[in-house]
């Protein structure tokens, strides 16, 4: 195991007769509730988007949201594009040209240190959009967009977004309430980098990339409560994104596993008792990190 791996190692009833219908009171039949809003078949999808794909485009939290028309709308302007790992899609200081949509893999948000060195910020998993920032405001963009691992995105041009919100007055609230989601989801990082030890932080950052990119682990193997974080992480993924070193996320790991709370296979964290880390997330359990 190499040090940039987590770890070290009846019959039929009768027919009864119908009643006659009187010519002037006709049968009528009440109306269909609508389907919930995230379950609505949209009209299109763009050519390449996998039908899985598709479905965590529509069940995307934000997305999921929107009135069907402006579904739609978004997916008859996106392009499909399929990246490699490693492949930078926006670049720090750029000019904006595309939003972008995940619908499978993980996109990095990233930057870099002065000595060369690039860390990532923050992750955006299956359903997440971002880029909106800078196509409206047209200054240079703020952060790389690299793909974590082989990805699909949806692409969608500054014109095709400016036609958008012109013509769909629900995009422009909808981006507003997108965009301070995201500025509530800052100021709790900071928050919490500024208040809390570093076990609770890994904790909750582990809790967050559950939600985005947790499964089901194979049955049989593990206990039925686990859940699999489905991405390949290093340590020194985890401390760009907590702002520690590899060492002091190693340490907290290490009395994670040891406590039963994490595993790993592959490369990827197995979290064996979910309710212990939250337990860990909450500050109700706390770890000994004096030698980390």
């Amino acid at each position: 195991m190499t040090m940039h791996a987590l770890f070290p190692r009846p019959g039929n009833p009768a027919r009864m007769p119908l009643p006659s219908l009187s010519p002037l009171a006709p049968a009528t039949r009440p109306p269909l509730a609508p389907p919930p809003l995230a379950t609505r078949p949209l009209p299109h999808h763009p050519p390449g988007l996998r039908p899985l794909e598709s479905q965590r485009i529509e069940s995307g939290a934000w997305f999921a949201g929107l009135s069907v028309g402006l579904r739609a709308a978004i997916l008859a302007e996106a392009r499909v594009q399929h990246v490699k790992r490693g492949t930078r899609l926006v670049e720090r200081g750029g000019v904006a040209t595309d939003w972008v949509g995940v619908a499978s893999g993980a996109l990095g948000l990233a930057t870099s240190w002065r000595d060369g060195r690039a860390f990532t910020m923050e992750l955006l998993g299956p359903g997440d959009w971002y880029g909106d920032v800078a196509l409206i405001d047209h200054c240079p963009v703020d952060l790389d967009i690299v793909a974590q691992v082989h990805s699909t995105v949806l692409m969608v041009p500054l014109a095709s977004l400016q036609q958008l919100m012109d013509s769909q007055p629900e995009l422009r609230h909808a981006l507003l309430q997108l965009d301070c989601r995201r500025l509530r989801h800052m100021f709790r990082r900071l928050e919490e980098l500024q208040t809390l030890p570093l076990s609770q932080r890994v904790a909750i950052k582990l809790q967050r990339l559950l939600k985005q990119f947790g499964r089901p682990p194979v049955m049989g193997v593990v206990p039925t409560q686990a859940r699999l974080i489905e991405l390949s992480l290093t340590q020194g993924d985890l401390a760009a994104l907590l702002c520690a070193s590899r060492q002091r996320i190693n340490g907290v790991l290490r009395q994670l596993q040891a406590l039963g709370i994490l595993g790993g296979s592959h490369g990827r964290i197995e979290v064996l008792l979910p309710q212990k880390l939250a337990d860990v997330a909450n500050g109700k359990l706390v770890l000994d990190t004096s030698g980390s």
